[in-house]
């Protein structure tokens, strides 16, 4: 006898909707927080070369 799977459902439930929510959240905030790290690096990298250009110009 071969049994019929049903298909599977098409929508989502109210947990299912907001557990992607959830992660679709932590996903952005991850991202924000990335770019906000590697804009301070170079903001640091680029100071510190701002520094030593300043450092190495002679005074007239």
């Amino acid at each position: 006898m071969v049994v019929m799977v049903s298909r599977l459902r098409k929508t989502l439930t109210v947990q299912e909707r907001a557990a992607a929510f959830e992660h679709t959240n932590k996903v952005a905030v991850d991202a924000v927080q990335e770019e906000r790290r590697l804009r301070e690096e170079k903001n640091e990298r680029l100071r510190k070369l701002r520094l030593a250009a300043v450092r190495n110009t002679p005074l007239k």
